[in-house]
């Protein structure tokens, strides 16, 4: 990539990527960082993220917009403070939800969407766990998703797709582009849920035809997001549980992986690094995903479900290995124990590194744990 660098963090980030020690420590990030935890850090209120955030924002909207432009303020500036804080690499803006609610049924359920159409779901905070999760949806059998599919194929096939910069990552690259790695988002999924399985079964040309309708408006989303100074997209998307993949490897190979390697294959042209994330066991497609398809970097990397940074080294020397500090063991590990995975993790992995942990900072984790992780890779004195 040409020397383009504004900054110390964004040397650090193209040095990891080019397979190069950074000339002061490697780089750090957090794609998501719970509000409850960014609050006992700063001692005062704060919103950063979780599904907790999810939430606040919909309770926002149902005040109104003016509300709602307060909450985006709020979420804008202490976002930027998380980073600066903790003098992050890559600004990941927060996860939100794209539906707005219709009403607010309790002080802690809100419907989303019109009852018996696609798309209603009621969500439940629980003040607990302070997580944010769907209670009630309408979840479509094989033949609901296969006509579906068919319907939005032809729709696609007569309307081209014209995607727009999304407004918040904008007014990020301009405003703080220079200082961090502001990072873009395309993926690509099947949904994980029933139907939408079985009719992968079923019908998997009509799938194949679908992925690559995705891949192309993921490419031309990416194209946009370039266009705007974005140089690193934060994409993937979900496909394995513990036990590994939803699909088969030969599924796998098919339908999904040659929509991926168009979609690395369009980075690596444009010079824009992809980050390939999902949870879950990934080792049956894993010589396929990450030595055929060839993205730049592998996120969420789930050190409980087998994904080990040392064997992963070992398979894929080029591949950007991002995280792996469980988030079990984050919330309920010792200092000494987070300080002693991530040297394993960073030692294993050098020097295509970048310290996080495996997936987000939940709620309920320690704030010294935090610390413990960040400080250890900041303080890993480098010899090249």
């Amino acid at each position: 990539m040409k020397e383009t660098m504004q900054s110390i963090h964004h040397k650090r980030i193209d040095a990891v990527f080019e397979g190069k020690y950074p000339e002061d420590r490697f780089p750090i990030c957090e794609q998501a960082f719970a509000s409850s935890v960014a609050t006992k850090i700063f001692g005062r209120p704060m919103l950063t993220g979780s599904t907790e955030l999810h939430f606040q924002e919909s309770l926002a909207w149902l005040k109104g917009d003016a509300a709602h432009e307060d909450f985006l303020g709020k979420l804008y500036q202490d976002t930027i403070e998380l980073h600066r804080f903790f003098d992050y690499d890559i600004f990941f803006l927060p996860w939100r939800l794209s539906a707005k609610p219709i009403k607010q049924i309790d002080d802690f359920t809100i419907a989303y969407g019109n009852p018996g159409e696609d798309g209603y779901c009621v969500r439940q905070f629980d003040p607990v766990s302070r997580t944010y999760g769907i209670t009630e949806s309408k979840e479509l059998d094989p033949d609901g998703v296969i006509g579906l599919l068919k319907k939005n194929i032809e729709l696609r096939n007569r309307e081209k797709f014209h995607p727009e910069l999304n407004p918040m990552l904008a007014k990020t690259q301009k405003e703080y582009g220079s200082e961090f790695v502001v990072a873009g988002g395309s993926g690509m999924a099947v949904p994980m849920q029933a139907g939408w399985l079985e009719a992968s079964i079923l019908e998997p040309g009509l799938f194949k035809e679908w992925m690559q309708i995705n891949a192309e408006d993921a490419i031309a989303s990416i194209e946009i997001q370039h266009k705007a100074g974005i140089k690193i997209i934060n994409g993937g998307g979900d496909f394995a549980f513990n036990n590994g993949p939803v699909y088969s490897p030969a599924f796998f190979d098919e339908v999904m992986a040659p929509q991926w390697k168009r979609i690395f294959d369009f980075c690596r042209k444009l010079g824009v690094y992809y980050v390939m994330r999902s949870d879950g066991n990934l080792w049956p497609v894993a010589e396929s995903l990450f030595t055929k398809c060839r993205p730049h970097a592998y996120y969420e990397i789930d050190y409980d479900a087998g994904m080990r940074f040392n064997e992963l080294r070992k398979a894929f020397p080029e591949l950007v290995l991002f995280g792996n500090v469980s988030c079990d063991l984050l919330i309920n590990g010792t200092v000494d124990e987070i300080r002693e995975k991530t040297m394993k993790c960073l030692e294993a992995a050098a020097p295509r590194y970048v310290g996080a942990s495996a997936n987000s900072i939940l709620h309920g984790t320690p704030t010294e744990n935090v610390f413990a992780l960040y400080d250890t890779v900041k303080r890993y004195k480098i010899v090249k």
